[in-house]
Formats: C-alpha cells, structure tokens, sequence
C-alpha cells in the first residue's frame, strides 16, 4: 500500500473559490487479472473536482475504499485549474461537437478537463528506480538545468570584506513514492539539457500524480 496525501496536500493551493484539482480513481490494464486483451487501458471509476484540503480530507476513506473494492489507483493532478476556464471551453467545444453532427455529449467535462491548459506549470519526472544515489544524481542534474536559481550566502565578515557562497535553488518540489520508483514534482526546466544525461526518463507536463495504490491489487493472481 502506498499512501502518498500527506505529501500531495502541501501541494495544494486554493487562492480562489474558483481553483479545483482533478483525482481520478482508475484500473489499469495491467493491474487486472483476467483476459488483458478485453480491457482498456485505462477504465475511470469515478473521477472528482477537489475544491480544498478539507473536502480531500472528507472523501479520502471513500476514495481509499473505491481503490480496494475495484483494485484500483488514485491519481491526483497538481496542476491548478479553473472552473471559469473549463466552463467557457466548454461552450466552445460542445458547439463544435453539435455543428459537426456530434449530439451525445457524456464525458465532455472530462474531455475538456483534459485538453485545457492549467493555472500551474509543474511536471512530472517518472523515475522507475528506488535508488537514493540514482534519484540524487537525478535531481542534481535537474537542479543545474537552465534555469538555474541561487541564493547568496555571508559566509564571513573580516576587516570591512563580506564573503558569500551561492546555494543552487531546488526545482524538486516534492517526491512522491511510486510503485516502482518516484514521481518528482518540479518547476519547468531545460529538458534538452536533461535529455543528454538522461534519454530515457519520462516527463510528464500534464499528467496526474500516485495518491493511493492499494493493497489489493498485490494480490491479484
């Protein structure tokens, strides 16, 4: 079991009643056990428009529940979004839809949710590795990508002269445990310049983050 919410709440910001963080309770192909070859990739149990820490709070025995009766995952975005804005989109969209003969419209919040842009430019770098000094070098390397913040330091006052030392700023905002590795939450970064030590690692722009992996899928068969 993998309980990740006291990492992802400090990740919360709700400056406006309009802000709301999308979850979603899912079953992946690969997490069920019979014929792989009927299901989808990914099939939705029930997704929720999260609009404070408290009402997280509030619903997570229920999502904690969801997981374990249907051996599913919780993923929450961390990327801030607007009812304004998705409800505007909306408008546009389902107009589209009806002009080109499109009249059913279930999963249209949804579709939308999904294409619009977010009020918050963080990324995922999915790491598939649970190694400390793997996941440093990771993170160092992220740290050194432009750009490159830094604070100075008085590290010595001698005879009128102040000394100082520059301390790289982080880009790392959280860590957030995986089944097989970590998610690193981060500010945007050069990702070309990460890509030349790193070819292989994936970074997410506008995907959502592990709240909940369950005991029970361990024991499908």
């Amino acid at each position: 079991m993998i309980d990740n919410l006291n990492l992802i709440k400090p990740l919360l910001n709700f400056d406006d009643e309009d802000d709301f963080y999308m979850l979603y309770v899912f079953k992946r192909k690969k997490d069920q056990s019979t014929d792989k070859a009927n299901h989808q990739s990914v099939r939705t149990i029930r997704s929720y428009c999260i609009k404070s820490v408290e009402q997280l709070e509030e619903r997570y025995d229920e999502i904690k529940m969801l997981c374990e009766v249907f051996k599913a995952r919780a993923y929450m975005h961390i990327q801030k979004q607007s009812h304004k804005d998705v409800s505007l989109d909306m408008l546009v969209t389902l107009a589209e839809r009806i002009k080109c003969g499109q009249h059913k419209q279930q999963g249209l919040f949804d579709t939308v949710v999904g294409q619009i842009k977010t009020n918050e430019k963080r990324w995922i770098v999915d790491i598939d590795t649970k190694d400390d000094s793997i996941v440093e070098s990771i993170i160092n390397t992220i740290d050194n990508c432009k750009p490159i913040r830094s604070r100075a330091f008085v590290t010595t006052y001698s005879g009128g002269t102040v000394n100082y030392s520059l301390d790289i700023v982080t880009k790392v905002i959280q860590k957030i445990p995986t089944k097989s590795g970590y998610h690193l939450i981060t500010e945007k970064f050069d990702v070309q310049e990460f890509k030349k030590q790193y070819p292989d690692i994936d970074i997410q722009k506008k995907n959502p983050t592990l709240l909940y992996y369950p005991d029970s899928i361990d024991q499908i068969s």
